[in-house]
């Protein structure tokens, strides 16, 4: 299919790729009569190199976190592993090694405007204010993602120097870490560009309301991004050639900053459709969809039984296609927690298959079934069709 084949690429938000991809989409869906806008936003993109920890002339890969600020020198290491510990170091111009409690999953970018757990507002609060000089999460795998080592904190507004290193390598390696010079190296740079979130519609007079069509097209950095997200835009762009308006206006988004640490691409269309006055009526989010094995898994937020017997009644005439699991973490979120009709369209074994390969170099087109693709992008105009 030529679209995964432009799509399935890394394409962080800025960077060269990631417009090309922005212009490809727009050019597709202006050939199909929609109407586009292309919003500016400002953000960063990131660039590392080698970068590393050295112990008694032994030199270790540390994996630097996106959009961590730099470091080179050698100080003296201390260990901590709970919070309470971190509550009481004194590590002003020392690496902290993070490693137990503090470092079981990933933490939120700081003050993410959907969700802030106060668990991890607290422990980023804490490290902010004990000055470190460079930080390293020891940390392993994530059920969230194929990485390992996971990255703790990604996020352009958190500024003291970090990086991952394996728990495996530190397990043999710890007591000649704690309270010892080393030296660490963080080879990490961001630069300054220019992204856009694109929107594309169609309008109809009379309008009884919005339907969005929508999929995050941005990757994480050293990835394809073939599950998460090519195969949603691809399928969002399918479903924009099937769709007939019938009586509502139709907006396409691909969201631009879903894997971004600051969501600019959405907050730019939630103030759109605020000074536009546009009431969204059902809102369809594909994210990574269309596994090999899988099935396409639909679920529903915010319909009554009746509407869910008719959208059940839709599903039974598609092939490969079976209700879902609701979860949160996408675009659909914020819609769904503010009361709008949504559904999720995702692979039947996100949790049990896709994830293991998200947000790494495996996430790689073979992973895609093409059918099943059409088979989302037909279900998704029936739905359309049929909604009143």
């Amino acid at each position: 299919m030529e679209l995964l084949k432009r799509i399935a690429k890394p394409r962080p938000v800025g960077t060269i790729q990631n417009q090309e991809i922005t212009d490809y989409i727009e050019s597709y869906l202006e050939n199909l009569g929609y109407e586009t806008r292309k919003l500016p936003f400002r953000c960063k993109v990131w660039e590392s190199k080698e970068s590393f920890l050295v112990i008694d002339g032994n030199k270790f890969t540390l994996h630097v976190s996106p959009y961590s600020e730099s470091f080179t020198g050698t100080r003296r290491a201390i260990i901590i592993k709970t919070q309470e510990e971190l509550e009481r170091v004194e590590c002003e111009d020392r690496i902290l090694f993070l490693t137990g409690d503090l470092v079981q999953e990933p933490l939120q970018p700081k003050n993410y405007p959907f969700y802030y757990p106060n668990e991890h507002k607290v422990i980023i609060d804490c490290l902010e204010a004990k000055k470190p000089s460079a930080i390293i999460a020891i940390t392993g795998g994530t059920c969230m993602s194929g990485l390992k080592p996971f990255p703790l904190i990604e996020d352009g507004n958190f500024h003291i120097p970090i990086a991952s290193l394996d728990k495996d390598i530190f397990s043999e390696i710890t007591d000649e870490v704690s309270g010892k010079e080393v030296e660490v190296s963080i080879a990490s740079k961001n630069n300054l560009a220019t992204a856009y979130q694109l929107i594309a519609s169609k309008k109809v007079d009379n309008s009884k309301g919005t339907i969005v069509i929508c999929a995050h097209m941005d990757s994480k950095y050293n990835t394809n991004g073939a599950l998460d997200n090519a195969s949603g835009v691809a399928t969002m762009l399918l479903a924009a050639k099937g769709i007939e308006a019938n009586g509502y206006n139709i907006d396409i988004v691909p969201f631009n900053s879903e894997e971004y640490y600051d969501p600019q691409g959405e907050l730019i269309y939630l103030q759109e459709l605020r000074k536009n006055e546009q009431e969204v009526v059902l809102l369809i989010n594909i994210d990574t969809v269309a596994h090999v094995g899988s099935k396409v898994a639909v679920a529903y937020f915010n319909f009554n039984e009746k509407e869910q017997l008719e959208l059940d009644n839709i599903m039974n005439g598609c092939s490969n296609i079976v209700r879902g699991q609701p979860w949160y973490a996408g675009d659909h979120g914020i819609f769904a927690f503010g009361g709008t009709k949504c559904l999720l369209i995702s692979a039947s074994d996100l949790f049990e298959g896709c994830l293991s390969y998200i947000h790494c170099p495996k996430d790689t087109i073979v992973l895609l079934d093409e059918k099943l693709i059409e088979n989302a992008a037909y279900y998704i105009s029936k739905v359309v069709k049929a909604y009143k």
